[in-house]
């Protein structure tokens, strides 16, 4: 089950709005500062070699747990993708784990059922969409400065940018050409 393009699109509005809320125009994204003006709470917290975030919401409050043993960069997206979670799917008591969302994003693991999937497709969609605005992104092309770079040394320089890794850029870049 892929990310359906309404999804995709339920995603990028929800960043959007946070966004346009925050009067956010320029990269890098605060991210926690969203995150705090949105209501929740942040830990960091050894959440051992396999989870990168946890999202813990009691009577309608949250906190994100990220685990610092991974990169800035992994955790950033581990924050904006619980963040995703918590706007998206959220009611006023809920647990959330995430193992392996880019696993479930590919869809390779049969144990997940396709609810999951999907709420995982769209979180990552989200923190995509929070962390890498297409806006922003083309008004960082359009500037001019980027101009005669290599594709990898311009997913490379936006990458450093926006804060976030060069894997997630390429991703954010081919999910943008397929549903836009």
């Amino acid at each position: 089950m892929l990310l359906t393009k309404s999804g995709f699109h339920k995603s990028e509005e929800c960043a959007s709005e946070i966004l346009a809320r925050n009067n956010i125009k320029a990269a890098p994204i605060p991210l926690e500062e969203i995150v705090i003006k949105e209501g929740l709470n942040i830990v960091k917290y050894d959440l051992g070699d396999d989870i990168s975030g946890i999202l813990i919401i009691n009577e309608a409050k949250g906190t994100i747990g990220v685990n610092p043993k991974d990169s800035y960069y992994r955790q950033r997206f581990s924050i904006a993708h619980e963040l995703g979670h918590f706007l998206l799917h959220a009611d006023s008591s809920a647990f959330f784990v995430d193992k392996d969302f880019l696993i479930k994003y590919r869809h390779t693991n049969k144990n997940y059922s396709n609810a999951e999937r999907k709420q995982e497709q769209e979180a990552n969609a989200f923190a995509a969409a929070l962390l890498m605005p297409a806006k922003i992104i083309e008004s960082e092309i359009e500037n001019g400065q980027i101009l005669g770079l290599t594709e990898t040394e311009l997913i490379a320089q936006l990458a450093y940018k926006f804060k976030v890794s060069e894997v997630a850029m390429s991703y954010r870049f081919t999910n943008l050409n397929n549903y836009f």
